[in-house]
């Protein structure tokens, strides 16, 4: 499933290609499950042919991000501001004809290629890790398999063609208009990203975000969006409180869209991974409770770690041939090999499966152990107000 790192690549491949192209040409299904408006529609014809009609001869004016949603804003024939806001569910991706994206989908045997090459970097066969990128990837043809709908831009002599490809149609297209979409903190405003909570990759800092956006420099590689929008992640004693009032494995709650936006299983397992934390831990079980005042080293090494793989994945857009080795990424997808070795990561360590909240997770069980139950207290141990001492904070590896 496309997760924030993923996202944000194909938001950078849109900004550097397309901003200032117009719609020349479109082509639209009647996919009542891709484009929500045509659902129980008994006008979705003439509404499609409407949809078409205003989004024809748009600009595209700027990219934006936030979680797993990015958004064209187009500045429409008649002036009024637009959005075609978008969501690739488990398998949607854009593709841009004769435009190179290093995307690689690890499930379907881009890891293991990727890997055999990395072990040979020493050899006389060398070929780097991005040529076999190149490799792995499908042929391309045009248009592509599977495309829900496509779009030919043009600016001047240029022209490109852009495809939405959906195999199990679980994205999902909107389009919105009005002045509660002029600015992207008014869009966060409307659903579905209403419900959608911070993005962790997004540094927010506004005057940085305003220089950039003003300045005349063309933006070449990294995170097309760094700004939150009005959705600023949690500062770490807010994150404490959130985390510890949650009866539930830490793997499921970095997973929960309203909290942590653009997190999904394999963001989620490097995540645990890198802070060694168990996935299906519960840390509210655990650790003091959030009134205490005291945020335990554990709460604070897991916010780091969400800040970093967030923001590490964005800002080498999703490249898997750039990851740092130490992570566990290149080593997680293993699962379904029949009748071959235990995966294991760079540093040797074997990685193990297991299932929480409905959802495959990978982990190093060397090092992701369970916490050991608190300790209960006897009698003498307790104060004179009846409380237990507070418990020593635990030791970090």
């Amino acid at each position: 499933m496309p997760e924030v790192a993923e996202v944000s690549h194909v938001c950078a491949l849109l900004r550097r290609n397309i901003i200032g192209f117009k719609m020349d040409r479109l082509g639209l299904l009647n996919d009542p499950l891709l484009f929500p408006m045509l659902k129980n529609n008994p006008n979705a014809e003439n509404d499609l042919e409407d949809l078409k009609g205003t989004l024809l001869n748009s600009t595209v004016s700027s990219v934006g991000r936030h979680g797993k949603h990015f958004w064209l804003r187009l500045k429409l024939a008649n002036s009024q501001p637009g959005v075609l806001l978008m969501h690739f569910g488990m398998t949607g991706m854009i593709k841009i004809r004769d435009v190179n994206s290093h995307l690689v989908f690890m499930e379907n045997g881009g890891d293991k290629k990727i890997l055999e090459q990395k072990a040979k970097e020493d050899s006389k066969d060398f070929k780097s890790a991005e040529t076999v990128v190149e490799e792995v990837k499908e042929s391309e043809e045009w248009p592509p398999r599977f495309v829900k709908f496509d779009i030919d831009f043009v600016k001047g002599d240029k022209k490109l063609e852009l495809a939405f490809v959906d195999p199990r149609r679980l994205g999902r297209v909107r389009f919105l208009t009005g002045s509660e979409v002029e600015t992207d903190e008014g869009l966060m405003n409307q659903k579905p990203l209403e419900t959608l909570g911070p993005d962790y990759s997004k540094r927010g800092d506004e005057e940085e975000y305003v220089k950039k956006e003003n300045s005349d420099e063309e933006f070449v590689y990294g995170d097309p969006d760094p700004h939150h929008h009005g959705r600023p992640r949690l500062s770490l004693d807010a994150f404490n409180k959130l985390v510890l009032s949650k009866k539930k494995p830490i793997k499921s709650l970095l997973q929960e869209q309203e909290y942590f936006s653009g997190i999904g299983n394999w963001v989620s397992d490097e995540i645990v991974y890198n802070a060694r934390i168990h996935p299906a831990e519960v840390l509210s079980a655990k650790l003091p409770p959030y009134e205490s005042g005291n945020v335990d080293p554990i709460i604070a090494r897991l916010y780091e770690s969400i800040i970093y793989i967030c923001e590490e994945s964005v800002k080498i857009e999703g490249d898997v041939t750039k990851f740092p080795e130490n992570w566990l990424m290149l080593y997680r997808w293993g699962k379904r090999r029949k009748n071959g070795p235990k995966p294991k990561t760079k540093e040797g360590y074997e990685v193990e499966y297991l299932t929480v909240g409905g959802r495959t997770s990978c982990f190093a069980p060397d090092l992701q152990k369970m916490l050991p139950k608190p300790t209960i207290l006897k009698e003498e141990e307790k104060d004179t107000n009846g409380k237990g001492s507070q418990r020593k904070k635990r030791k970090l590896d």
